[in-house]
């Protein structure tokens, strides 16, 4: 992959113009599976050699198909490529300024990981006050590290812990250690009995990749000569009696092998490094899992069967739920190609403009930069979707079944407490519409262009042996469906989308990949720790560019930056254009009541930055995590956010 040439934002670019100068030539359809090309895999990057043959989330066929009022406009590319331009410039920045950094000598190991990677971004590009909030606010500190795991890009894996005391305790047991085992157990059961113990359990998501040998142990690029790790962590987190913040307890990073639980007890070293092995674990649930299947792959079951109906003439801009609907699934087919492009031909010179190498490709970023490789993340996929209903992931639903309700966290939970607000409202927007569309479920069995497109969805969706959606056609729950596709294609998307520079981009609040074996027991020396990281000075050779500095570093840098562009379709701006006078003046009412979603969500935040000056007098900066002030209706004066809630998944 050329640095700059296969940027996503040049790739969206590059189909856009493509497939704006041509006639559609197919029609849209599903693809159940990748390309065989993409699904196998040798020894010169895992263990042993295979074809992949789980089950991962429908794709569609072919840019081909997808018409120009379905791309990205002139506007949005304009938009990528301001962005395309700013991550060259802070390209030429790290190339330029990483050859004179230099460690002292008179530094801990953590002040010198902390300046290393602070010194990384270009104050020509990102305001001195953005890195200063992005830098000074890390996991170092043990508030930020739990406040990350709720106010950061990946708000989906912390939950009450709901099993058993025998089982914490038979956990602590068979482990291969910690510092005070008594003290640890007593603290583990007094959070527990008080209903104070909470949970980021990888295990579900990441446990079949090493299970199943899916780490690129042969891969030995020059900046990870031993191959790339991988580990499988459990971190326990308890409410704090007096601030209560959330505060991390306990972690083991490795419990495939029922590994040594690290406590702050072992030293700020090692305790640093369990949790920087905890936040790596969390951007690959993040990078595949929260973000671009859970999002990404969803929206676009429903686009497909949309597209497809339109195409037929069956589903056409007459019909107030494409009106309503459609404008929130456009746009995804040029982000996805980015992704996966289905057009891509393994027998052609790969980066030019006919044919793009997307992110899942063999050679792509995935292989590139990520400890599992492509064929570890068609595993995280797999595990994902195995579990998944379309149902129980409602917004609502997914925080009961968590325990992150309010109710069982009554804690300061940014995405949740922004998010139910959005929700509310999105809910009786979208329950106001259905009323007046169908006057009962009778009317809603007599809709031909409805039930063809749900059970479209619910065809693809239920692919093998397991159903994951099931059209009901009736009032109430078209309701529930329609108010959960609005959510998931704005404010869930933007939710794990756009803190994601904020989230990453200080490379150890959230490591893309670890550079050594994960340490077994609480003595970690200062160069263990240093070495945990990639070396700014280590330089690689990279086709096309000769030796870089910094390499993996600057893609991580990059890809969050390109992620972060800049996006003027937001649902506050958003013109519906409905015919029924009815239902426009139903959707006027839905823009005022942004106004009103807007104030609470300032409330919110004021009383999360006073709680925060309350347990932090007099504090310099406040953190991104408690600012939080992704899910906006507007962007406020000085945000360096690069959007409010946006319309469509389009990044």
């Amino acid at each position: 992959m050329k640095n700059s040439k296969t940027a996503i934002h040049h790739f969206q670019s590059a189909l856009c113009r493509k497939f704006n100068q041509c006639e559609v030539s197919a029609m849209i359809a599903y693809q159940f599976e990748y390309g065989n090309y993409a699904r196998t895999y040798s020894s010169d990057q895992y263990p042993a050699s295979g074809i992949f043959h789980g089950m991962t989330t429908p794709w569609f066929n072919t840019m081909n198909a997808v018409p120009p009022s379905w791309l990205l406009t002139d506007e949005d590319n304009s938009l990528n490529e301001t962005r395309a331009a700013q991550v060259l410039a802070e390209n030429t920045y790290i190339q330029e300024h990483v050859p004179a950094q230099a460690d002292s000598g008179h530094e801990t190991a953590i002040e010198a990981l902390w300046k290393r990677y602070e010194q990384l971004f270009d104050p020509a590009v990102f305001p001195p006050e953005q890195i200063r909030v992005l830098t000074e606010h890390w996991i170092h500190d043990d508030a930020e590290f739990a406040r990350q795991r709720l106010g950061g890009a990946n708000p989906n894996v912390m939950a009450k812990y709901q099993g058993d005391e025998q089982t914490l305790n038979q956990w602590v047991d068979q482990s291969q250690g910690t510092a005070n085992k008594s003290r640890l157990l007593s603290r583990l059961q007094q959070a527990y009995q008080s209903g104070r113990l909470f949970v980021c359990d990888y295990r579900p998501v990441l446990s079949n990749i090493e299970k199943n040998h899916f780490v690129q142990t042969q891969h030995k690029p020059d900046y990870m000569q031993d191959g790339f790790s991988f580990a499988v962590p459990v971190a326990f987190f308890e409410i704090d009696a007096s601030s209560q913040e959330l505060m991390p307890l306990v972690i083991q990073i490795d419990s495939t092998n029922q590994g040594y639980l690290f406590t702050s007890e072992d030293g700020p070293n090692a305790w640093l490094l369990a949790k920087m092995w905890t936040a790596s674990a969390d951007a690959q649930w993040w990078f595949s899992g929260s973000h671009l299947f859970n999002s990404h792959s969803i929206d676009m079951i429903f686009a497909i069967a949309a597209l497809q109906l339109e195409q037929k003439g069956i589903f056409t801009d007459e019909h107030p739920l494409f009106t309503l609907m459609v404008p929130h699934l456009k746009k995804i087919f040029n982000i996805n190609s980015a992704i996966y492009n289905p057009d891509y031909d393994p027998d052609k010179a790969p980066d030019d403009e006919t044919n793009l190498l997307g992110l899942y490709q063999p050679g792509g970023f995935c292989d590139q930069f990520l400890p599992t490789g492509r064929i570890g993340i068609f595993q995280l996929i797999e595990d994902l979707y195995q579990n998944y209903t379309f149902d129980s992931q409602a917004f609502d639903q997914n925080l009961v079944a968590r325990g992150m309700d309010k109710d069982s966290f009554p804690g300061s939970f940014p995405y949740r407490d922004d998010g139910i607000i959005w929700w509310e409202t999105i809910q009786s927007f979208v329950s106001d519409m259905i009323d007046k569309i169908y006057a009962s479920d009778e009317s809603v069995q007599e809709d031909e262009a409805l039930n063809r497109w749900m059970m479209l969805v619910q065809e693809a969706f239920n692919q093998g042996s397991t159903e994951r959606f099931r059209w009901t056609p009736t009032v109430a729950y078209t309701k529930q469906v329609m108010t959960n596709l609005f959510f998931l294609t704005t404010v869930q998307h933007t939710a794990v989308n756009d803190p994601m520079f904020d989230s990453l981009g200080f490379i150890p609040n959230g490591p893309f990949a670890m550079h050594t074996k994960p340490p077994e027991k609480g003595a970690v020396g200062e160069i263990v720790l240093l070495n945990s990281l990639p070396d700014p000075q280590l330089k690689s050779s990279v086709p096309g560019l000769g030796e870089q500095f910094a390499w993996p570093l600057q893609n991580q840098i990059n890809f969050v930056m390109n992620g972060t562009a800049e996006v003027s379709d937001v649902v506050a701006a958003f013109d519906y254009q409905f015919s029924d006078p009815a239902l426009q003046e139903i959707a006027n009412q839905f823009h005022l009541q942004l106004e009103d979603v807007q104030m609470k969500i300032q409330e919110n935040q004021v009383k999360r930055i006073d709680k925060y000056k309350d347990n932090h007098p007099d504090p310099k900066t406040v953190p991104n995590s408690v600012r939080y002030d992704y899910l906006t209706v507007r962007l406020q004066e000085g945000s360096t956010t690069n959007a409010p809630v946006m319309n469509t998944i389009q990044i």
